[in-house]
């Protein structure tokens, strides 16, 4: 039985913290100690064991928080997969015309 409670806090521990953490890597801006492929791969690895036990969590036949808690973990995953791969939209600068 305990390693059962072992499994099902790791699962609770990737679904709280994964998505998260995915989320804030993908607000730190891009430059010279921290390029573009590495903030890739790190907020996919991230992304992907987050949406993996968020997705475990919602389907399961659980109590309600838990299934809360992994919609959380997904939701933040989902985000921080589409601030990192979708192309960002370029700063409109309002022209004066004379």
């Amino acid at each position: 039985m305990e390693s059962l409670a072992l499994v099902v806090g790791i699962i609770f521990l990737v679904a709280l913290t994964a998505g998260p953490f995915a989320l804030g890597i993908s607000f730190i801006p891009i430059g010279k100690y921290f390029p573009k492929l590495a903030k890739r791969i790190l907020v996919s690895l991230f992304s992907v064991a987050a949406s993996m036990s968020g997705a475990l969590l919602i389907v399961s036949k659980i109590a309600m928080p838990a299934r809360i808690l992994g919609l959380v973990g997904l939701s933040c995953a989902s985000l921080a997969i589409s601030r990192t791969f979708r192309p960002a939209k370029p700063e409109v600068t309002p022209s004066i015309e004379q």
